[in-house]
């Protein structure tokens, strides 16, 4: 089983660099700087690197989906955020996150990081009973009241974008309309930052939806000033990863995100 696992970083240096976990520089298209030399720009080969400022990690995504070839198992995490896939069982049984300090080299959480081959077979371990392996999932709510996944984005974003967003689903999938409400006007988990594991077959079926999607809303969308607000097509996306795997009822393997201070 050959496994490759992106993770995206656009200003500090990844934790991980090596035959299985492969660093992928976004924004390299303006940047005008480079992290690392060993480091992969994702302005290379088919990129959508220019869009990094409205499409944050996918541009890494993309970027693997279209030109990374040879692997069997595809993953994505980023520079501060790694699923736990470290230990045998995860360290942490009810918290969604736990703290890395990257300064403490004598942490056993830091030091088990490294550990290729046993990382390898917890992954794989994992792949035989589930078809992907995701972070734990966050539960919306607003002011400390449960609330929609729907609900949640449209206090924390643009509404028009969501509305535009569903829309589209709804036209060139008109059968995830069922889940839509399902699982986002009526559901509030959530599956947080883009992250992670499967087949490649899962990888390419699930890219070839979310850009068919994100690429239409692109059109659509009136990109907002403000420069958090921006950041539209990755807060979209975060929710269509939420809705694809539920609406698949793919078997799932939920992990503590292990976050890098």
């Amino acid at each position: 089983m050959n496994t490759k696992i992106i993770i995206a970083t656009h200003r500090d240096r990844s934790l991980l660099n090596n035959e299985m976990f492969l660093p992928v520089q976004v924004n390299a298209q303006k940047s005008g700087y480079t992290i690392d030399p060993d480091y992969i720009p994702d302005n290379t080969g088919d990129h959508i690197s220019e869009k990094n400022f409205t499409f944050n990690e996918l541009t890494a995504l993309y970027w693997a989906w279209k030109n990374l070839k040879d692997y069997s198992v595809f993953g994505l995490m980023h520079y501060r955020r790694y699923l736990d896939v470290f230990y045998k069982k995860p360290l942490f049984k009810k918290e969604t996150t736990d703290v890395i300090d990257p300064i403490d080299r004598n942490n056993p959480k830091l030091t088990r990081l490294g550990n290729i081959k046993k990382t390898k077979r917890i992954i794989e371990k994992h792949l035989e009973k589930y078809d992907l392996i995701v972070a734990r999932p966050a539960f919306c709510s607003i002011n400390e009241v449960d609330a929609s996944v729907s609900a949640d984005y449209r206090h924390n974003h643009m509404a028009e974008d969501w509305d535009i967003c569903m829309e589209i689903i709804r036209e060139e999938f008109p059968e995830y309309t069922d889940s839509i409400e399902k699982y986002l006007d009526k559901g509030n988990t959530f599956y947080i930052g883009n992250m992670f594991i499967a087949s490649k077959k899962i990888t390419d079926e699930y890219c070839e939806w979310l850009f068919t999607v994100l690429f239409k809303a692109e059109k659509r969308i009136k990109i907002s000033e403000d420069p958090y607000q921006q950041r539209v097509i990755g807060f979209l996306s975060e929710r269509l990863f939420t809705l694809y795997i539920l609406h698949h009822r793919f078997r799932l393997k939920e992990l503590p995100i292990l976050f890098v201070q």
